[in-house]
């Protein structure tokens, strides 16, 4: 054991333009033929060899087995080239989130962290729920720990980064939210601790069969940027709906349409393309026969049965709701502020009701 060496290889895979056709079946491809290539290059010198997924941790009898077995690898095939780091001056050699290395014929491991990594992880003073940044401390210790408990090292370089991104020391009262036995989950936007924490509390009280799931609001990056880059066009030459700003192909909004005539308000939300949800409405507006019970058909016939049909102003207040409570709620919350006149009794108690 003495005489043991450590490497560690990294694959780099070229795909070929046959593995690029084949891409339901493409992963599977380059895995077997990993294996197969790995099983036909291993020479008698090597103790150890696992991979896990490109990064390789061989041990070898000499230098020259762990050579010989890079020239084999790498002479299989054109489209695979392998490559291998030795260990560093202390006879570490880093794999994955460790460092290992053979001590008078004893592995020792310690938990490692790249020197490139720029350390960056929830924030304390983030608007994120206390016990996802409990959890996010909580874990960086645990994983150190399981990899080598009690390494002073690893312990000051966990403190550096928990200080670079805020925390101190000392302790922080948490909490954890409600979670039922098979509950269905139900996904709330966390708007402060204050309100999260006494909503928690509610729900365990009722014993909802749910399973509480708090999102944090969205990031500055979320905010300012968008990769949605085909909701930004309109492909209709008059378009009714659009002017300065190109809103109809946007998904997941809350809207508030304005009669040009009156002056009254209707606000809705929608998931689907914010087209189509309009489109009805102006159906409805125009054909007030066609849909007795809709709340654009009652208001033309009560607001403007001679008149010509008036143009109907279009805001988006909110934008990119994925899910649907969320747009609910942010519907609900513009009602109560708006008090929009358009929108049946039937459709102002149910929005309220979600924050009443």
């Amino acid at each position: 054991m003495d005489n043991i060496l450590l490497a560690r290889m990294t694959m780099h895979y070229l795909t070929t333009r046959a593995e690029k056709i084949i891409t339901s079946y493409g992963k599977l491809v380059i895995f077997t033929k990993k294996n197969h290539i790995e099983k036909a290059s291993l020479t008698k010198g090597i103790i150890f060899y696992k991979r896990y997924i490109d990064d390789v941790f061989v041990i070898g009898s000499s230098f020259s087995a762990l050579t010989s077995t890079l020239a084999k690898l790498n002479s299989m095939d054109v489209n695979i080239k392998f490559t291998m780091e030795d260990p560093d001056e202390d006879g570490f050699l880093p794999y994955l989130n460790t460092r290992v290395r053979f001590c008078n014929g004893k592995p020792e491991i310690r938990w490692y962290k790249k020197p490139s990594s720029k350390n960056i992880m929830l924030h304390s003073r983030s608007a994120h729920p206390t016990y996802m940044k409990v959890n996010v401390v909580r874990n960086l210790k645990g994983t150190s720990e399981r990899i080598a408990a009690n390494d002073r090292e690893s312990d000051e370089t966990i403190q550096r980064i928990l200080s670079e991104n805020g925390y101190k020391n000392g302790s922080m009262n948490t909490w954890r939210p409600h979670s039922a036995p098979d509950g269905i989950a139900l996904v709330l936007p966390y708007l402060n601790e204050h309100i999260s924490k006494q909503v928690n509390i509610i729900v365990k009280r009722c014993g909802l069969p749910v399973r509480l799931i708090f999102r944090p609001p969205p990031t500055l990056r979320e905010i300012l940027t968008s990769s949605r880059i085909y909701e930004s066009g309109c492909d209709a030459e008059d378009c009714q709906f659009c002017g300065d700003h190109k809103i109809c192909h946007l998904r997941g909004t809350v809207y508030m349409i304005t009669c040009t005539k009156c002056g009254q308000r209707y606000i809705g939300e929608t998931g689907r393309p914010l087209r189509e949800r309009l489109n009805e409405h102006r159906r409805a507006f125009a054909s007030p026969q066609s849909y007795p019970t809709n709340s654009f058909s009652k208001h033309r016939t009560a607001m403007h049965t001679r008149e010509s049909l008036p143009l109907l102003e279009v805001t988006v207040l909110h934008r990119y709701l994925e899910h649907p409570v969320e747009r609910k709620i942010m519907e609900a919350r513009e009602i109560k502020r708006h008090h929009p006149e358009i929108n049946s009794r039937d459709e102002l108690a149910e929005a309220l009701s979600l924050i009443a």
